[in-house]
């Protein structure tokens, strides 16, 4: 099976593609010239998933306590209840705790340290 067009034309993305360009690829450089110690910033974040998750469960149980502490509705079941508060109150309870999250990485996000990152060898 051929690599090269049906019609037979050049195929410069082939060629270059198997060129012996290939074989003078830049490597990494040596060990002793890569940096040993690197000084970055890092900052802290507050875990987004964790407020989400938060929000649901919290929203579930508020959902589920406010369909027992009231009397029945004449018109729906206590599960109809449930469910429509399930939707809404969790919905709202997840957006809520999203903005404490929110508000939250504002303050501690700001504060920056700066860390020395040292790179070990394996010899070492």
């Amino acid at each position: 099976m051929s690599l090269m067009p049906a019609d037979n034309r050049h195929d410069p993305l082939h060629d270059a593609a198997t060129s012996p360009a290939d074989d003078a690829a830049p490597t990494a450089p040596p060990a002793a010239e890569r940096p040993r110690e690197i000084e970055m910033t890092v900052r802290r974040r507050v875990n987004l998933r964790t407020f989400a998750i938060l929000g649901v469960v919290v929203g579930a149980l508020l959902a589920v306590i406010l369909t027992y502490a009231f009397p029945e509705h004449p018109d729906f079941t206590r599960m109809q209840v449930l469910g429509f508060l399930l939707v809404f109150v969790t919905a709202l309870t997840v957006v809520v705790f999203m903005i404490i999250a929110l508000a939250i990485n504002l303050v501690i996000g700001r504060e920056r340290g700066r860390v020395t990152l040292t790179r070990v060898d394996d010899g070492e």
